[in-house]
């Protein structure tokens, strides 16, 4: 049954109309960033147990999101994660940058956020990452970004971006994410 929500989760993510992977933006100073990974195609994956994941409407560009209820805490936060693979690779001094909303459903007890864990990095043994970082998400739809530059050769398809969730038991909403790379990094 599991298999089936996830089956119908992917197909309604991959129905919500991003530009495909190759799209190029050119920002105010005149730097490009290239899309890693087609966010209309992306085919998320779950790690873990104690957790829920559905799909939500929400405030966001494409009006949904994905709602994680983590029902325990877990020992590592990445023992519950919601994931997917990047088709390109990152070379050594290349800056990539995450961007995506979040927002807090329900904050653990005693505490005002949730917190998460947004990774960009290795898909495999060593899991190293290209950027790591906590977030604290409101309770409001925020645009997260977060940049880190590559210390080493990634393959192609050897890439992930993952959200770690089990730090707490909360709920936590993720809408749309967008990976990509802004080439080299500037000195």
């Amino acid at each position: 049954m599991r298999k089936f929500y996830l089956s119908v989760l992917i197909l309604i993510i991959s129905a919500m109309g991003y530009p495909s992977t190759g799209f190029a933006v050119e920002n105010a100073t005149g730097t490009t960033s290239k899309l890693m990974h087609s966010p209309a195609h992306v085919k998320w994956q779950q790690r873990g147990s104690d957790y829920k994941m559905s799909v939500v409407e929400a405030d966001t560009p494409n009006g949904q999101a994905i709602k994680a209820r983590i029902k325990k805490k877990k020992q590592r936060p990445w023992e519950i994660a919601l994931w997917f693979d990047l088709r390109d690779g990152a070379v050594p001094g290349e800056e990539i940058e995450m961007r995506f909303w979040a927002r807090t459903a329900k904050a653990p007890k005693s505490k005002e956020t949730a917190e998460i864990i947004a990774f960009v990095g290795r898909n495999e043994e060593p899991y190293d990452a290209i950027l790591s970082e906590e977030i604290m998400p409101s309770d409001d739809w925020q645009l997260f970004t977060i940049t880190g530059i590559a210390e080493r050769d990634f393959d192609p398809g050897k890439i992930k971006a993952e959200f770690q969730l089990g730090k707490n038991k909360q709920s936590v909403e993720i809408g749309p994410v967008y990976i990509s790379s802004k080439g080299q990094a500037q000195k």
